[in-house]
């Protein structure tokens, strides 16, 4: 089956509306170009009944006066209609029947002759009033040429009629040919206007759809299908975008991850050297006393070492897990320890009188990415040291809310009593590339890829501040 795009089938749709209205217009021009010879006839008949009219106002005239001036009268206006009756013959057949037109043709002739011998006989009779029968054969000839001219006058007048009817059926076929062409073009204008339309409102409603979902995160594809070319190219287009947007959120979420990898490396080689130190002291004492015979003493020398061994490996395994590039996957995840390993890798890069408080109930679960969500909590936390700087404290806390209803979900609060941030640098703190940090200690992509990774997981994110009291970031997630 063969689709048309909505291109030609706008130029499809163009051209039959064209036709139609050229179509429309021709019909119309034709039946105009008939109700215009039938007004020509229709004037011709007129003149026609109008000769008769003055022929037999005339014959009247004659009738009463007998004046040669109204017998010549009369026989210019039966010359005048014989000549209209002969000259439209072919015409007046559309109107009347032959039959009846061979028989108005010897009424004609019939009123001619009749009015010559009537002429004749007032001719004749004049000198000799007393003329035996002239009474009576004037009466007959009178009567005869009534008759006749009556004939004359009705066909005239019949024939009118015809025509003007005729003219009027025309006038009505065309009034009824220009209304049904009007609504033919208007249905089937908003026929092709509604069919497009649907499709193209529905092709956009789709790409709002899928515009919501990636906003939030959903890098879907969208099925291209057998639609419209140009439609199929719109959603082509559309997926070759995500596709790229996608691939450029993930370099752009790797390299904020890299770039606070940087920052953390000197911070955990400073946590790596303190167990290192504390097992390389442990040995060396170790090694020093290995003959002497305190068995306890050497128990806890070792055991010592156990501990800070454990302690560097899980620092560089948090370190390794945080760096490795995963696919975004959810998890359930104890929020208490997922805190305590950002805290781990952080703990280097704060100052020592810099006080981190953490209040989260062990069992407190979360779903969520847990490297994501470590991306998280460690660009919050990271700001709240570079804050506080030297000297002050940090605060994160969480609790569950909801109470059951189906709507649980857990609030988490990183508080500092840094300086806090200005009122209108608040609202622009989440947007791209916005940091109030000096040059080259700030990207400004942090907080943006953490308000991100936050709505992703179906969360949100605020900020409280006041100049000179301190930040606090509150995060709400589903919960476990």
């Amino acid at each position: 089956m063969f689709h048309f795009g909505i291109r030609k089938k706008i130029t499809f749709g163009f051209y039959l509306l064209l036709t139609l209205m050229v179509g429309s217009a021709v019909l119309t021009y034709g039946i105009v170009k008939r109700v215009e010879k039938k007004v020509a006839f229709g004037e011709v008949v007129e003149d026609f009944f109008n000769a008769t009219l003055e022929l037999r106002r005339f014959e009247k005239n004659y009738f009463l006066y007998r004046q040669e001036k109204d017998f010549q009268e009369n026989q210019l206006y039966w010359q005048k209609s014989k000549d209209l009756f002969e000259n439209n013959a072919v015409a007046l057949r559309l109107a009347v029947s032959a039959l009846e037109l061979e028989q108005m043709g010897r009424v004609i002739e019939d009123y001619n002759r009749n009015m010559a011998q009537l002429h004749a006989h007032y001719l004749d009779i004049a000198p000799r009033a007393d003329y035996p029968g002239a009474g009576r054969t004037q009466e007959k000839l009178e009567e005869q040429l009534r008759a006749t001219g009556k004939e004359l006058t009705e066909f005239g007048e019949r024939t009118r009629g015809v025509v003007k009817n005729k003219v009027k059926n025309l006038l009505k076929t065309t009034q009824g040919i220009l209304l049904v062409s009007i609504v033919c073009l208007f249905v089937f204008a908003l026929t092709i206007a509604t069919l497009l339309g649907r499709k193209v409102v529905n092709s956009l409603k789709l790409l709002e759809g899928y515009t919501k979902r990636i906003s939030q995160g959903d890098f879907v594809e969208i099925g291209v299908g057998e639609s419209e070319q140009e439609i199929r190219s719109l959603l082509t287009a559309f997926n070759r975008m995500t596709k790229e947007l996608q691939m450029r959120q993930h370099q752009l979420v790797q390299s904020e991850k890299l770039a606070a990898l940087g920052t953390l490396l000197s911070g955990v080689a400073h946590e790596l050297n303190n167990p290192l130190s504390n097992i390389s002291t442990s040995a060396q004492i170790l090694g020093e006393e290995i003959e002497e015979d305190n068995v306890e003493f050497k128990k806890n020398l070792i055991s010592q070492i156990e501990v800070q061994s454990d302690k560097a490996r899980d620092i560089v395994r948090t370190l390794l897990e945080f760096s490795r590039i995963k696919e975004f996957s959810k998890e359930k995840l104890l929020l208490r320890k997922l805190v305590d390993e950002t805290i781990l890798l952080l703990r280097g890069h704060a100052a020592n009188e810099v006080i981190i408080a953490v209040d989260i109930p062990d069992a407190l679960s979360i779903t969520a990415d847990k490297q994501r969500m470590q991306q998280v909590l460690l660009n919050l936390i990271k700001n709240g040291i570079d804050a506080v700087q030297d000297n002050g404290h940090i605060w994160i806390s969480a609790l569950s809310t909801g109470c059951g209803t189906g709507l649980d979900e857990v609030e988490i609060l990183i508080e500092d009593d840094g300086p806090g941030i200005d009122a209108e640098h608040v609202k622009k703190i989440f947007d791209p590339f916005f940091t109030t940090k000096d040059v080259g200690k700030g990207s400004g992509l942090g907080l943006f890829i953490a308000h991100d990774i936050i709505e992703w997981h179906g969360g949100a994110i605020n900020v409280e501040s006041r100049p000179g009291l301190g930040t606090t970031f509150i995060i709400w997630l589903p919960a476990a």
